[in-house]
């Protein structure tokens, strides 16, 4: 386990009411050198002899930043499979409450056919943490993924509903589904955004966060300072609320995609 770490990416909010956070992203870092991706660290460490402890790994890794970083909040990625482990519940239980708080539950796209003990648990790990999302969300996953009712606090909207929005294939599709999810969540995360400029129109769809390289890349350093280069010359509304909510993410003032 000493050759897994996690580099971490904000998630910016383009609303006042919510709050920015980092998005935990898993890397297996070899003797020499190669650093792998998920594609490559889930299979392995996802095993059925290794999945509990690579569970309990990401929860307590992440609690420490938790707890060193009051105010930050840090979201992982577990998979069905994951969430329904009795370990993940006893971890979880064993978290101090105000780290628990602060910690944020993104549910992967892979199926699992026992939906009511998914749904159970899903309620059992919400109450536990700051809140559950949904990962890499489409139409058709809308559709299969979650029960009458609203069981998790928000979603993140796969790359492929962006894709479509910049390049403009099938674009007003794009725009109602987002506006859709928009009335149905607090919390909308548009995935993959490479132009900061765009901002203010996924927030005029209702978006509440964004994310992509063009937000911020992966650090090593759970920080993320805000630079110019990052805003477009001038500034919308939506970029200013991006600049305010992300200065707040600047840990004790100074520059101290699972899936990405």
């Amino acid at each position: 386990m000493n050759e897994l770490a996690f580099q971490y990416q904000p998630v910016a909010a383009l609303v006042a009411r919510e709050p920015t956070w980092l998005e935990a992203l898993i890397r297996w870092n070899l003797p020499d050198g190669t650093v792998r991706g998920p594609l490559e660290v889930l299979p392995h460490w996802l095993a059925d002899n290794r999945q509990d402890v690579f569970t309990r790994f990401s929860i307590e890794r992440v609690a420490a930043v938790l707890a060193r970083y009051e105010a930050a909040q840090v979201s992982i990625n577990l998979s069905p499979r994951q969430l329904v482990s009795p370990v993940t519940n006893g971890v979880l239980e064993g978290l101090l409450p105000h780290v628990a708080s602060r910690l944020r539950i993104e549910l992967t796209e892979q199926r699992f056919g026992d939906t009511r003990r998914l749904w159970s648990s899903i309620a059992a790990v919400r109450r536990l943490c700051g809140a559950v999302m949904l990962d890499d969300v489409t139409e058709a996953d809308l559709r299969d993924r979650i029960p009458d009712g609203d069981m998790v606090d928000g979603v993140k909207v796969d790359r492929s509903v962006t894709l479509d929005l910049v390049e403009g294939r099938r674009r007003s599709r794009a725009e109602r589904f987002i506006a859709e999810l928009s009335k149905r969540f607090p919390i909308v995360v548009v995935e993959g955004v490479e132009d900061v400029s765009l901002c203010e129109h996924f927030a005029t769809l209702g978006a509440s966060h964004v994310q992509g390289f063009g937000i911020g890349r992966p650090s090593p350093e759970p920080v993320f300072t805000l630079g110019e280069p990052s805003l477009p010359v001038v500034e919308a509304t939506a970029a200013k609320a991006s600049r305010l909510n992300l200065g707040s993410l600047l840990l004790g003032g100074s520059d101290s995609e699972l899936n990405a």
